[in-house]
């Protein structure tokens, strides 16, 4: 039977650092999908990852258990996303869609590794997940940490009112917004597309 988070962080205050290692291992991938869907950068979605757990580790005697600790963690990356991305904003602003698909090549490339569609049905895939993280690149962070956390991650509305630290009527109704912006922004990419 699967140890609590609860228990794990128990053993990590009675000094048992490979409760902490387990822990990494039970969400890092979680982690590592929201930065890279709220940075949009291969590159720097394992670094922001790290820096996370590290934040997370030197402040897990501060966690207090009023929520659940993915709640509690993923409010610290989500922070530290917004963070990054405030200083950042500039440089988005100007980013091109060719540095953005190429940077989701190298996800595609391991992704077909791991596939079983054939080549047509993965390159269909690979289209689609492209158009995504483009159109997810467009929105405000507010909107795209919305999506992340519900439609990518499956947090539910209580988890990302607890995460972002709004009431929940907020989250539905930014939720909903951000939704209708993703629809919009994927029209304009499929819209491009038939004009070429």
């Amino acid at each position: 039977m699967e140890i609590s988070d609860k228990e794990l962080i128990k053993k990590f205050r009675n000094n048992d650092e490979s409760a902490f290692e387990e822990l990494v291992l039970r969400y890092q991938k979680k982690v590592y999908n929201t930065v890279l869907r709220m940075l949009s950068n291969l590159d720097d979605a394992s670094d922001i990852t790290q820096e996370i757990f590290i934040k997370v580790y030197q402040n897990l005697e501060k966690f207090k258990g009023q929520s659940s600790f993915s709640t509690w963690l993923f409010s610290i990356a989500g922070n530290h996303c917004r963070d990054e991305l405030r200083k950042r904003q500039k440089e988005l602003k100007h980013s091109s869609l060719d540095s953005i698909a190429e940077e989701r090549k190298e996800t595609e490339r391991v992704s077909d590794n791991n596939s079983n569609y054939q080549p047509e049905e993965r390159s269909i895939q690979n289209e689609q997940f492209r158009d995504i993280e483009i159109a997810l690149s467009k929105l405000s962070i507010e909107y795209r940490e919305s999506l992340v956390l519900r439609d990518i991650q499956g947090f539910t509305y209580d988890e990302i009112s607890k995460i972002l630290g709004l009431p929940a009527g907020t989250v539905k109704s930014r939720l909903s917004r951000a939704r209708r912006k993703l629809r919009d922004e994927l029209s304009k990419i499929s819209r491009r597309r038939k004009e070429i």
